[in-house]
């Protein structure tokens, strides 16, 4: 089989495999892998999954911060974060009147310093 009809037979592979996939859009690591000898479809399937792969690791790892995190800013927020030291400090109405404050500076990292 030569090049171009290879080429064809790939293409085609490809367009049944990944129908919504505009081949212009495919990268260049890809067809580096195609250049040597990788089947079009099984490089793109191999870097869609890696890529599938790295999205899902930076979804954990934001969902992992985000627990550490003292929440988004918004609304009236008085302060972002308090220490338990400046919780301890306070007395009952300052307590009540931060509640929602305290409670999000809680789940930050810097709290317990």
């Amino acid at each position: 089989m030569n090049n171009r009809a290879r080429a064809d037979k790939e293409i085609t592979e490809f367009t049944a495999l990944f129908p919504d996939t505009d081949i212009d859009s495919v990268p260049l690591s890809v067809w580096e892998s195609v250049k040597s000898g990788v089947r079009l479809a099984e490089a793109y399937g191999k870097y869609s999954e890696q890529k599938r792969k790295n999205i899902d690791t930076a979804r954990r790892k934001n969902d992992e911060n985000a627990d550490m995190s003292s929440g988004r800013i918004s609304g009236a927020l008085k302060r972002a974060v308090y220490t338990a030291a400046e919780v301890s400090a306070m007395n009952e109405r300052e307590v009540a009147d931060n509640y929602d404050d305290i409670l999000a500076s809680m789940k930050s990292a810097g709290f317990y310093t």
